[in-house]
């Protein structure tokens, strides 16, 4: 390795071999006796442990592959997007209001970028989850803690699985089958996710498998669908006009049955909530940047490969490893590009052009009537190709909302055991990583399972527990989130990271971008909440009218922005970054 001050390293010793770049496709794993490790020294050109134990100091940052190597965790996170946002919910919002809003979406998925760019940077650096990061910001742990309640509150509903198997339903009927309930597939469904994740060797690579060909099946089928029903170029022009149209939206849009879909709509403009970190988690088991050196969660055929309480670290100030760590973000940036931010865009043009082909743009009965939509959309399907193509088009959505179930699934469980075992677990003898999973997914799948039963069986007083309210329920918790990640996630990698391997200007005045609109959202829905709770007069409610209620979360709102600029942005601070 070159010493430090000696210049830009050779690009030869920042890529590697096509041999080594392979080893990506299944993950890389390459324990280490931490007893024989230094700690790093606190600060400088090493990360700031704040209340962590130290980081362990090795002295080389691995090599970067190519791109064909590594495609796999962005487009997990496009599969959990798909299905909700994509197929569902943004077509849902143009059919009741048209392309003026389409602004609002591609914004929308452009902020995820960022923010998901930001949530892989302390992995790359550190080889820890984003998660052991925020624990080291204050003694308690009180943010890993904090997001493991959203996530459970915000992704333990069923809505996807419910939903996929309201579909699957719908082909069984108008090919000639019996007309059953939705929730015993939503149970088999649930079932087959449990058992394709459960008796993995390694839970991460049979995910991935299964969402690359779950969505590489719903493109062709929804392509097909638009292009024999027709697409109209008027249609086109509208969706462009209306990318541009920053700032227009029909007042209806934030009143009545339309707000709650418009801030899950906003919030899955790609991936959404809680979610959004487990980006950190997925590159964590793929073994990317200094992450090679903790382990992967196994499945049950899998051995348990112990993940390290404290991260891994090499010297900023050494330009080959810093050459390396530069070129990882740039990797990993291209990988969320090309499989998360262009495919999202594709996916929504396809389903827009779809909706609005065969339902038009003036359906304000359909806002937030998802399961009708999507019916209505079969009749006309049905109407001009033929009830094969109907077929094609139901199969298609019900294929790309399972893929979106089976990623909760594994998110959630991956999130809320990654917390508790660093936390609490690795203490106990009984809670390997490995353990802590196979727990957590099996808990998780069996009351999901209660869910669908109580739908079924419970009676009038349950009935409420239908596919499109197990679905739009996640909404308020959902962006509250993701605007608290966003503060945080941002302050740790400018605060904590060192000031060559921190976000540059352009990232630290984005992530304040991200904390405007979702905090926007935030503030809204939080004081349309307390007025409904206080009884406010209802038109408040439905509108943006000033009120005591609605000014006091905005000025919270608007303390917390002032608070994270004075902190991260250019000026605010003393370190500097440049990555």
């Amino acid at each position: 390795m070159n010493e430090p001050g000696s210049g830009s390293p050779p690009p030869d010793s920042i890529a590697s071999s096509e041999d080594e770049g392979r080893r990506y496709r299944e993950g890389v794993y390459e324990p280490l006796d931490e007893s024989t490790l230094p700690d790093a020294p606190d600060g400088g050109a090493f990360p700031r442990r704040g209340h962590g134990p130290p980081f362990k100091l090795v002295r080389e940052m691995s090599r970067v592959p190519r791109l064909r190597y590594i495609i796999g965790p962005s487009v997990i996170a496009l599969g959990m997007g798909l299905g909700s946002g994509e197929f569902l919910l943004w077509p849902n919002l143009v059919a009741a209001n048209g392309f003026s809003i389409w602004w609002l979406f591609w914004i929308g998925v452009v902020t995820q970028f960022v923010v998901i760019g930001e949530i892989e940077r302390w992995t790359i650096a550190t080889g820890e989850s984003t998660f052991n990061g925020m624990a080291r910001l204050d003694r308690l742990g009180f943010w890993p803690w904090l997001f493991l309640v959203a996530t459970l509150v915000s992704f333990f509903w069923p809505g996807w699985a419910s939903q996929s198997a309201e579909f699957v339903g719908q082909i069984v009927v108008i090919s000639g089958g019996p007309d059953i309930a939705w929730q015993p597939m939503a149970l088999l469904m649930l079932a087959c996710i449990w058992f394709g994740l459960a008796v993995s060797r390694i839970v991460y690579n049979v995910l991935e498998r299964l969402e690359i060909a779950l969505v590489a099946g719903f493109f062709p089928l929804l392509l097909i669908t638009l292009l024999v029903v027709g697409l109209v170029p008027s249609h086109l022009l509208e969706l462009a006009v209306g990318a541009v149209s920053f700032g227009r939206a029909p007042a209806e849009l934030f009143t009545g049955d339309q707000f709650p879909t418009l801030i899950l709509a906003v919030a899955y403009a790609g991936t959404g909530g809680t979610l959004l970190l487990a980006q950190s988690l997925w590159l964590r088991d793929k073994g990317f940047g200094m992450a090679r050196f903790q382990g992967r969660i196994a499945g049950i055929r899998g051995r348990n490969e112990e993940i390290s309480t404290t991260g891994f670290v090499f010297d900023a100030a050494d330009p080959t490893a810093l050459g390396r760590f530069r070129g990882w973000m740039r990797i990993v940036h291209h990988e969320l590009l090309v499989s998360f931010v262009f495919l999202t865009l594709l996916s929504v043009v396809i389903t827009c052009m779809l909706v609005v082909t065969t339902l038009g743009t003036d359906n304000p009965g359909l806002a937030g009537d998802l399961t009708g939509m999507v019916t209505l959309q079969g009749e006309a399907i049905q109407r001009v190709g033929g009830l094969w193509l109907r077929v094609a088009f139901l199969l298609g959505g019900s294929l790309v909302i399972f893929s979106t179930q089976l990623a909760i699934l594994d998110t959630v469980t991956r999130i809320t055991g990654c917390i508790f075992y660093e936390r609490f677990g690795h203490r106990t003898r009984f809670f390997t990583q490995k353990r802590t999973f196979l727990v957590f997914l099996t808990i998780f799948v069996l009351a999901a399972m209660g869910i669908i039963t109580a739908s079924w069986i419970g009676g009038e007083g349950l009935d409420v527990l239908q596919p499109d309210f197990l679905l739009l329920i996640a909404g308020p918790f959902t962006m509250t989130s993701m605007f608290l990640f966003t503060l945080v996630v941002g302050y740790m990698n400018v605060r904590r990271l060192p000031a060559q391997l921190g976000p540059p200007a352009w990232k630290r005045w984005s992530l304040l971008w991200a904390a405007v609109l979702w905090g926007w959202f935030t503030a809204e829905q939080l004081s349309r909440t307390a007025m409904s709770v206080a009884a406010v007069d209802p038109r408040f409610m439905e509108s943006l009218a000033l009120h005591p209620i609605r000014i006091l979360f905005y000025a919270l709102w608007l303390a917390a922005l002032g608070w994270f600029a004075v902190r991260t942005l250019p000026g605010g601070e003393k370190r500097g970054a440049r990555a």
